[in-house]
């Protein structure tokens, strides 16, 4: 039983340990500047969130995205429709 018992006890641990960092390495979106995409399919600087423009609900729509340096590449961040405070 113990011979079976260590070794579970030990992949248990590991795949903890390897969830917690997975799941800290990844900065959020939230962090990062917040662009928006135009129209004719260009991305604009979108400003600061609460001050320059609201993410209203809305499932089917990206109000938002950031750049993902690795991959060169605009991701979306936040769902929703963008409406402008100013």
């Amino acid at each position: 039983m113990k011979k079976v018992r260590f070794p579970l006890v030990a992949i248990a641990i590991a795949l903890g340990i390897g969830s917690a960092v997975a799941s800290s390495s990844k900065a959020p979106c939230d962090s990062q500047a917040q662009y928006y995409r135009s129209s004719n399919g260009v991305f604009y600087p979108a400003g600061e969130i609460g001050v320059d423009y609201v993410c209203q609900w809305d499932h089917f729509t990206v109000c938002t995205y950031y750049y993902d340096a690795a991959s060169g590449q605009y991701k979306p961040c936040k769902y929703g429709k963008l409406l402008w405070l100013r």
